[in-house]
């Protein structure tokens, strides 16, 4: 079972990735928890769960999802990102459990991904050449984060001898002209080369990474390199969110939410979902402890990995310098499984009846919550659109109607009232009903730069001098 829904996953998750809305993505992460938990207590049942799975090996993954989940436990943005933290939980249990996949079901997980692989090549030919949007709405959602994945498959696809596929993943690095993939590339390519060299190995093994090279080369000369201050402008602000919180970050996936309110007015591309930094960007979402184990982690595991293999996680890991790739859930799954190794066998651990039947009730437990946060989060979207629809119709009172358990939830609450401003301000006379709706906001969540600048705006109109002298000196005592 663990293997045909992880094989699922790593199948249709990059084809879907650009479509991800809220109910796909609870989807994907509920198969990969499934999964995981019924193999658990399958193997509970039977010949045993292996010991290895409490083993000091995985001490720092679940060191790094604890102090992760904490982190997220206490973001002043927790209502607004819970959701993407599954994201993050769900590539942490495919590397832990992809480790107990057998020879033969390795096999399989493979095929799946390279089957994938042959779907998001149909599908950017189908959107280039009959739909015309491959470039405005790739597969992957971004044309660097489609060259990431193109970048990660090359070396597994000539692990299995799949050449052409091998060659149309380099060709898809060339057509998206990524300078993160050229790079990317370039440096799995070289480590590669290196290694050959270093072992003696024939010259027509170094054939595969030289050409390779080359075609990165040649992405690299025709990429475009005017993304720089924006990166530089990011970065920035990812080290300021950092020194902002530095134990306890602002819970994962926030950077989106938080990066425009370090931003310095003015600067070029003042805004981005993502860092396009990893290691800056996680660092800033999740605090140091956390960051240190992760990434302690992913170094272990890379060095453990044998195989051209460990070749597309040395790509992935220098294409997260300069761009976010891994930050999309479905890259970061086919990350989490590649950087897998197959464990050691060790003594399986059998437990009574009664403690089985008390976990099997704890995990039941566990699904539950995590089936009533979703819950809520679904209700909640679909109480925002009531409320945009009641507020075109029957007005302001009607909208906030729609929203009145979300702000009674101190989940939702922050959320709802950014939403109700927003409404509020785009209706002409209401802006002191929106001012009030954006410093409730702040009063959850002192971060939010939708808040900060939607009251710097309101508060510039004559007449409100004074609020706007206040809101920049407590502006200036948050952000210093």
């Amino acid at each position: 079972m663990l293997v045909y829904l992880f094989s699922a996953v790593f199948a249709v998750a990059p084809v879907l990735q650009a479509v991800f809305d809220l109910r796909l993505q609870l989807a994907f992460q509920q198969v990969v928890l499934l999964a995981c938990a019924s193999w658990f207590f399958l193997r509970l049942y039977g010949d045993g769960v292996p010991a290895g799975l409490s083993s000091k090996k995985f001490y720092p993954l679940w060191g790094a999802a604890a102090l992760s989940l904490l982190s997220l436990a206490l973001s002043p943005l927790r209502g607004c990102i819970f959701n993407e933290w599954g994201n993050y939980g769900a590539g942490l249990l495919i590397f832990a459990f992809s480790s107990y996949l057998g020879p033969q079901e390795r096999r399989t997980a493979d095929g799946a991904v390279l089957g994938g692989a042959w779907l998001v090549i149909g599908l950017s030919i189908f959107q280039a050449f009959a739909l015309k949007n491959f470039t405005v709405s790739p597969p992957l959602t971004n044309l660097n984060a489609l060259a990431l994945y193109a970048v990660m498959i090359v070396p597994l696809a000539l692990e299995r001898g799949q050449w052409p596929l091998a060659a149309a993943m380099a060709a898809l690095v060339v057509w998206t002209q990524s300078l993160g993939a050229a790079l990317a590339g370039l440096a799995a390519a070289g480590v590669y080369g290196f290694s050959r060299l270093k072992a003696g190995g024939s010259s027509g093994r170094r054939m595969a990474p030289a050409g390779f090279a080359a075609l990165c080369a040649l992405a690299f000369f025709f990429s475009r390199a005017d993304s720089i201050a924006g990166r530089l402008a990011w970065w920035g602000s990812a080290w300021d969110m950092f020194l902002a919180r530095p134990l306890a970050g602002f819970g994962y996936a926030s950077f989106a939410r938080v990066q425009a309110a370090f931003q310095p007015a003015g600067v070029f591309r003042e805004h981005a979902i993502y860092a396009h930094n990893y290691y800056l960007e996680f660092l800033a979402e999740n605090g140091f402890p956390a960051a240190v184990l992760w990434f302690f982690t992913v170094y272990a595991a890379v060095r453990a990995k044998r195989g051209l293999v460990r070749y597309s996680l040395i790509a992935a890991l220098a294409h997260s310098v300069i761009d976010f790739g891994l930050s999309v859930p479905a890259n970061f799954w086919i990350f989490c499984y590649l950087l897998s190794s197959p464990a050691r066998e060790e003594q399986p651990l059998r437990i009574g009846r009664r403690a089985a039947a008390a976990a099997l009730v704890f995990a039941a437990a566990i699904f539950a919550a995590l089936g009533g946060l979703n819950f809520s989060s679904l209700s909640f979207e679909m109480a925002e659109r009531r409320a945009l629809a009641a507020a075109g119709k029957s007005g302001l009172p009607s909208a906030e109607y729609e929203l009145r358990g979300a702000l009674g939830s101190a989940l939702f609450r922050g959320q709802a009232l950014e939403f109700l401003g927003g409404i509020s301000s785009r209706v002409p006379g209401q802006d002191r009903r929106a001012a009030r709706y954006y410093e409730g906001a702040l009063l959850e969540n002192r971060y939010s730069a939708r808040a900060w600048f939607a009251l710097k705006k309101i508060y510039a109109a004559p007449g409100s001098e004074m609020a706007a002298a206040g809101l920049a000196r407590r502006r200036a005592e948050v952000f210093k």
